[in-house]
């Protein structure tokens, strides 16, 4: 952890100590996927969640439930905060949105049938977000 003063990373007050687990989310193709999620099994202290387009997901090192601290800070005379979290539930909403931009931002961007319109598309139809927690 670092002093809670910290220029960068520093937040919620004088005195505390604040905490951050490594997180990453992206896009990435199903094959890949694959080779991924084969890798976080031979890691115990990873999760990996993935979801496609067409709702399938992927869940890797994780228990039921799942709902984890993301940053948290301990701080004088104070309860431990946890300002931010990930929940699975949530995760799958914000995949939902994540596609739809795909379809309403990018698409829009080319002409239909293009080879550019159909790159996206195909991207958006078969790719997955996916993100990773190191605990």
């Amino acid at each position: 952890g670092l002093p809670s003063s910290h220029p960068v990373f520093g937040w919620g007050g004088k005195g505390g100590r604040v905490y951050q687990k490594a997180y990453f989310e992206f896009f990435l193709s199903p094959d890949k996927v694959e080779i991924l999620s084969q890798m976080v099994t031979h890691h115990p202290n990873l999760n990996l969640y993935a979801v496609n387009y067409a709702g399938r997901d992927l869940r890797v090192g994780v228990e039921e439930g799942g709902v984890t601290a993301l940053t948290w800070g301990v701080f004088p005379n104070r309860e431990i905060l946890q300002p931010t979290i990930f929940d699975p539930d949530i995760f799958l909403v914000w995949a939902d949105e994540a596609f739809s931009l795909w379809s309403s931002m990018w698409l829009n961007l080319y002409d239909f049938g293009s080879e550019s319109y159909e790159l996206v598309e195909n991207i958006r139809d078969t790719y997955y977000l996916v993100a990773i927690i190191d605990n």
